[in-house]
């Protein structure tokens, strides 16, 4: 086990400094966007979600989350290029599955990094809009417990911060389907498995079809739907892309 805590640190570190410049910038630009925002005096008797959305801060999330994905790919490719390291890795006494999942844990690890800082941010940008608000006229416009009713009110941020078990999941099971699809797709590409595209195809078509559901949610009230059946399909699809994934590890595919 001292060998795969080894072999994570090292994962880590090769892209903490790429993780760590990204994190940085999720928290402290949004307070530049929102601090343009609120120039504007009729943002400033606005919710504070309609702010958040109106400043370009969900432009801001959607382009750091593609950063993220390149990081990670950047991290993949990194072992074909210069010294090759994949051979090395291969060749470790250790088993094959367990490289496979250094580098996989890596991203996760990263990836709650990248959200944490996102939460982070969303709570800076409300003290710092709240802050603006409350000087305006003695805070009377500063509405009672207004960063939990954001949540409540944006279908968005509550697909960073879910407030019930059904979104909770639904979360989960999307991030968790991007990072394995992602290292698989990469593992397919390498090995030359171009087949491995149609399930991941296919689990892209359900995140599509979850996320423009729950992003839209307050339209489908009058038409409820379970979002349950569709996270199984996404954890299914996972648990196949790692299943897969390790499987092509240990036929050394990847180095071929």
């Amino acid at each position: 086990m001292k060998d795969f805590y080894r072999l994570l640190n090292y994962e880590i570190r090769n892209i903490f400094k790429f993780v760590l410049a990204i994190c940085i910038l999720a928290i402290i630009s949004p307070i530049v966007f929102l601090n343009i925002a609120i120039k504007d005096g009729v943002n400033l008797y606005q919710p504070f979600e309609f702010i958040y959305a109106s400043s370009g801060c969900i432009i801001l999330f959607v382009i750091y989350l593609v950063l993220m994905c390149l990081t990670f790919i950047y991290s993949i490719y990194s072992n074909y290029f210069g010294s090759k390291s994949i051979y090395t890795l291969l060749t470790l006494p250790i088993r094959r599955e367990l490289v496979y999942l250094s580098k996989l844990i890596s991203f996760f690890i990263s990836f709650a990094a990248f959200l944490s800082a996102q939460l982070i941010s969303i709570l800076l940008g409300y003290w710092f809009v709240a802050s603006h608000i409350a000087a305006l006229e003695e805070g009377k416009y500063l509405m009672t417990n207004g960063l939990f009713l954001s949540f409540v009110r944006s279908d968005f941020l509550r697909i960073i911060l879910p407030l019930g078990l059904e979104s909770a999941v639904s979360t989960i099971s999307l991030f968790t389907t991007l990072l394995c699809g992602l290292y698989y797709g990469a593992l397919c590409e390498r090995s030359r498995r171009y087949w491995g595209f149609f399930p991941i195809g296919g689990a892209v078509f359900i995140m599509i079809s979850l996320l423009n559901y729950r992003i839209n949610q307050r339209m489908y009230v009058t038409d409820y739907r379970s979002m349950y059946l569709q996270s199984l399909v996404l954890f299914l699809f996972s648990v196949f892309f790692v299943w897969h994934s390790i499987k092509i590890f240990k036929k050394s595919a990847v180095a071929e």
